[in-house]
C-alpha cells in the first residue's frame, strides 16, 4: 500500500501515541519500586514506537541514528512483549520468594530468547512463551487448591474485559496490507496498556472496597 506523506505521519503518530498508555503503569512500577517491570514495560514501549516509526521513516537520516533497521526493532519488541506478559503471570502467581522469582525471569528469558532466534515472525513461537508462563501460573494455584482472590476483584474484572478488546485488535491487524494506517494495531497497543494497569493493581486493592457483592 502506497501512503501519501499525511499518512506516513499519522501512522508513525498513531503507533506512537497508543503507546503511551503504558504510561501509567510504568509511573506505578516506580512509585512500588519494582524495577523488573518497570524496565521491561519501557524497553517494550520504547522498542514497539521505534518499530513503528521505522515502518515509515526507517530510510531517513534521523531514525538511521537509532542504529538498527525496523525489522531489527521489531525483534526486540517481540521479546519485550513476550517478558511484558511473563512479568504479569508471574506477579499473579504471587511467587514471595525472591530467589524463586529471579530464577523464573531468567529461565524464561533464555527460553524465550530461544524461541525468537529459532522463528521471530512466526506467531507460534511467540505465544509459546507466554503460554508457558500462564500454564505456571495456573498449575501454581492448582498446587495451592485455592482460588485466587485477585480473580474475583474488579480491577482484574475491568484488565481482562480490555485484555479481550486488546486481542481482538491485535489479530484484526496481524495483516499489515489490510490494517490501514496500522489503527489496529494502534489499539491493540492503546488497550493493552490500559489491561496491564488494571491487572497489576487487581491483588493491591481491598477486599472490602473492590470486590462483587
Amino acid at each position: 500500500m502506497v501512503l501519501t506523506e499525511t499518512e506516513r505521519a499519522l501512522q508513525a503518530l498513531i503507533a506512537f501515541g497508543t503507546n503511551l498508555s503504558c504510561l501509567p503503569l510504568g509511573i506505578m512500577c516506580v512509585k512500588r519500586g519494582t524495577a523488573y517491570e518497570a524496565i521491561v514495560g519501557t524497553a517494550c514501549a520504547l522498542c514497539s514506537m521505534l518499530y513503528h516509526v521505522g515502518e515509515v521513516y526507517e530510510k531517513t537520516w534521523w531514525f538511521k541514528l537509532s542504529g538498527m533497521t525496523s525489522g531489527q526493532w521489531h525483534r526486540l519488541d517481540n521479546i519485550f512483549t513476550i517478558l511484558a506478559f511473563q512479568a504479569l503471570m508471574f506477579y499473579l502467581t504471587d511467587v514471595s520468594n525472591p530467589q524463586i522469582m529471579d530464577l523464573l525471569r531468567w529461565t524464561f528469558l533464555v527460553f524465550t530468547l530461544y524461541c525468537q532466534e529459532r522463528a521471530p515472525w512466526d506467531i507460534t513461537y511467540t505465544i509459546l512463551p507466554i503460554g508457558a508462563s500462564f500454564l505456571l501460573l495456573i498449575v501454581s494455584h492448582l498446587y495451592r487448591r485455592r482460588v485466587p482472590e485477585w480473580i474475583k476483584n474488579r480491577y482484574f474484572l475491568y484488565g481482562l474485559g480490555c485484555l479481550v478488546v486488546a486481542g481482538f485488535f491485535f489479530a484484526r491487524g496481524l495483516d499489515d496490507d489490510t490494517d490501514y494506517l496500522r489503527w489496529n494495531h494502534g489499539v491493540w497497543h492503546f488497550f493493552i496498556g490500559i489491561a496491564f494497569f488494571f491487572i497489576f493493581q487487581s491483588r493491591d486493592k481491598s477486599v472490602k472496597d473492590l470486590y462483587y457483592h
